[in-house]
């Protein structure tokens, strides 16, 4: 694979040697006040790197998007803000709710305006931390599959330190930026993976019953997938593996919501699929294979998406936007299997999230089918994603608002939320009369569109409060539905 050669640089290997440094000389760079950004899957080596530094200054800011580094959001951790943009995942849920991190409300689309347009309470990263593959024959370096907005950042913040990771598998799109373009490199300290090295840790110090589970995941991950996690993969919980590697098995009450969003799903949709669950699964459960033509316009990937584009399922041949690829802002999600498609694939492209999920590219496209999970819905369409018992972030926006919007704009698009009818082993509806107090509406009711749970179809659209109650009631779970329809008569008054 080749970059796109718009400029020449015929010394570029010169000013690439020029501008490498170990670890400890980069992050000098970082000065007292400044505000540090880490991209997605930061590698440890900068990461750690910026917390030497950072114990070295009265106070340093620290911005991530969906972070591991949880050394740096510890209580003893460096003195300054520490904000979790748009995602905050398992790592870091901790440190936010023992408030050591605050979350910082934003959505793709909007991501970069202020700075853009110059607004003084704008704040971009003084230096910007990211991995980037080692540099073709052209002097480019490509950021991989798991992207988002890094090259945005890189060309905003006045400082980059990229550190060279050979684990790197290029893959195309708007993914390669020069040498040049990028201040400090760190070179030598991330090695290739070393997988019979894992196998060893497995087999001799993970805990006894989560050995079997481990190695399991381990054959079926790429070798890109355990470089992200390669020196802990014998300490993590299985569970948390399966679900970011893309290897969670499909349920019953998934199997069952994918059959009925397949009789939604038209001969060239263009669909946009959300990482959370149950949304992550709809391509293991089927929902799409009857389909022709399909194309797809997303932020992340999901297990099967790549095998769709096999199938000859997936051919973009009727999209308006990006005709005959299938686009997102990274891979991540995509199970090592669907890797494997990718990787050298141009038929697979990756943009920057702030130009890609923009609504008013995204809605340009022909039939725009958003399809996006919830942690509850409550009767009047408002979509709940980020918290639960009101208030408590699980996660955040990531790309939902952006996407289900560009589905409500496109003429002949359509915005679906799916969720499982129940939580807590049955014992929860999903489907609430009224969210708790505190509780963060993702999705308003004004822009609520199609429902789905295990039980059928809510067809909100076009609808009052009442009609409204008695869809999302009919797919609640039967356990629930005489407790809903008595609160929703006491709201609403009688229901039909």
């Amino acid at each position: 694979m080749t970059a796109p050669a718009t400029r020449r640089y015929s010394d570029w290997r010169d000013e690439f040697e020029s501008r490498k440094k170990s670890p400890a000389e980069a992050l000098e760079v970082v000065q007292n006040g400044h505000l540090v950004g880490l991209g997605i899957l930061c590698p440890g080596v900068l990461s750690q790197a910026l917390l030497e530094r950072a114990r070295q200054l009265e106070r340093v800011d620290i911005r991530c998007l969906a972070p591991r580094e949880v050394p740096l959001f510890s209580p003893d951790g460096p003195k300054g803000e520490k904000e979790i943009e748009l995602f905050i995942g398992d790592a870091l849920r901790p440190a936010h709710d023992q408030r050591i991190a605050t979350y910082l409300p934003n959505t793709f689309m909007l991501g970069f305006k202020a700075f853009d347009a110059g607004r003084p309470e704008a704040r971009i990263p003084d230096v910007f931390l990211v991995a980037v593959s080692p540099p073709n024959e052209k002097g480019y370096v490509n950021f991989g599959p798991h992207m988002w907005h890094k090259k945005a950042y890189v060309r905003r913040c006045r400082h980059t330190i990229a550190a060279i990771d050979p684990n790197i598998v290029p893959v195309f799109g708007d993914t390669w930026i020069h040498v040049s373009e990028i201040d400090t490199f760190v070179d030598g300290y991330i090695k290739p993976v070393d997988i019979p090295a894992v196998r060893q840790r497995v087999e001799t110090q993970a805990p006894p019953e989560h050995r079997d589970a481990l190695l399991k995941i381990l054959n079926q991950a790429s070798p890109d997938q355990i470089a992200l996690v390669e020196d802990m993969f014998h300490l993590m919980p299985p569970g948390i593996l399966e679900q970011a590697f893309g290897l969670s098995e499909v349920d019953p009450a998934a199997q069952a919501i994918a059959d009925h969003l397949k009789t939604l799903i038209r001969d060239g949709d263009t669909i946009q699929v959300g990482v959370g669950q149950p949304s992550s699964l709809m391509f293991k459960a089927g929902a799409f294979d009857h389909a022709h033509d399909l194309g797809l316009h997303t932020e992340l990937g999901s297990p099967g998406l790549a095998r769709l584009w096999e199938k000859g399922v997936l051919t973009g041949a009727r999209k308006s936007i990006h005709r005959g690829r299938a686009v997102a802002t990274a891979w991540t999600g995509c199970d090592g299997t669907d890797l494997r498609i990718i990787a050298g694939n141009p038929a697979f492209e990756l943009y920057d999230s702030n130009y890609l999920l923009n609504p008013l590219l995204m809605a340009q496209n022909r039939q725009m089918t958003s399809i996006n999970s919830a942690v509850a819905v409550d009767l009047l369409g408002q979509v709940a994603a980020e918290d639960r018992f009101g208030g408590h972030m699980v996660n955040g926006t990531g790309g939902q608002p952006d996407a289900h919007l560009s589905a409500a704009l496109c003429p002949d698009g359509r915005a679906i939320t799916v969720l499982r009818s129940t939580a807590l082993e049955g014992t929860v509806s999903k489907i609430v009369a009224q969210h708790p107090e505190g509780t963060l509406v993702t999705v308003p009711r004004y822009l609520a569109d199609t429902v789905i749970t295990e039980y059928g179809i809510a067809r909100l659209l076009d609808k009052n409060h009442r009609q409204r109650a008695e869809e999302l009631i009919a797919i609640a779970h039967p356990d629930f539905r005489a407790e809903l329809r008595a609160q929703a008569k006491q709201l609403w008054g009688k229901l039909e």
